[in-house]
């Protein structure tokens, strides 16, 4: 059975016995990424063996922390696991294999907290970027909204006052205020689909059963490459969403509010992971 088609496999399963969207996509996403970059998509499971799982998850050269190197892992696990049931392989190499901290930089051996963009970056990155990300990154930073909702976004979600989403990660929805910014970012977007604000980026983020290509790792390595030309540092997408809440507190408002308008269930954790 090739890698693909077996991962395919599982994603059909995992769905079958009911584990979550989240917990489905995570996966897929991690197993792909290890396949893609490992140039395995064709390879046959048998094929894959402990030193090339070593290799991708201990890969001195690339700044992982500890933390998001385990859940690879784990990712990785879960799939060999379902390929050593169907009788695929006959062995799992990924529980041969350990995270190796001796390979992870000095700085990534501990969870540290994402920080915000300064308003300097903010400025450079919208004044030297143009098309999806130019816009992604204003609704980011005005909406505070993770970028797989951002591409997602249709056109009814907004009204001239709010914005309307259904969060991908919580399932919840949020209602937020239309700033001017934000009102004339989507004002000036051309209209290529009926539905969705960003239909190219939005099939290649969706997985393969909901009519996407599944190219989440995409957008991390390209926007990951534009950070880099600009000479940013230790930051992602993600960082967007601090900068928002941190901009919001220092003017003032209400923690619960934003953490309510972030989908937070408890405020603690915009405190501790979203507010510098």
């Amino acid at each position: 059975m090739k890698a693909n088609e077996a991962l395919n496999k599982m994603m059909e399963w995992m769905e079958a016995i009911g584990k979550s969207n989240k917990t489905a996509e995570n996966t897929w996403r991690e197993v792909a990424h290890f396949l893609e970059d490992k140039e395995l998509l064709d390879t046959h499971t048998e094929k894959i063996d402990e030193f090339i799982v070593n290799d991708y998850i201990n890969n001195g050269k690339k700044i992982t922390a500890v933390s998001t190197r385990r859940y690879k892992l784990s990712a990785l696990k879960t799939f060999f696991n379902y390929c050593v049931a169907k009788g695929w392989m006959v062995g799992n190499p990924a529980s041969l294999v350990k995270v190796n901290i001796r390979k992870v930089p000095h700085k990534k051996r501990q969870a540290q907290k994402k920080e915000a963009f300064t308003p300097a970056e903010v400025k450079y990155i919208i004044a030297n970027t143009e098309g999806f990300w130019r816009s992604a990154v204003i609704i980011a930073v005005e909406t505070g909204l993770r970028l797989g909702d951002i591409v997602q976004l249709e056109w009814d979600c907004f009204s001239p006052t709010h914005v309307e989403v259904w969060t991908d990660k919580k399932d919840k929805k949020v209602a937020l205020k239309m700033s001017a910014r934000l009102r004339k970012t989507i004002g000036s977007l051309p209209q290529e689909d009926e539905s969705y604000l960003f239909p190219e980026e939005r099939k290649k983020y969706l997985l393969p059963d909901d009519g996407g290509t599944g190219r989440r790792t995409w957008f991390q390595q390209t926007f990951k490459r534009m950070l880099i030309r600009f000479g940013i540092e230790d930051k992602t997408f993600h960082c967007f969403r601090v900068t928002h809440a941190s901009q919001r507190k220092k003017s003032g408002e209400d923690i619960e509010t934003i953490a309510k308008d972030l989908a937070h269930s408890k405020s603690s954790t915009t405190v501790k992971h979203y507010i510098t």
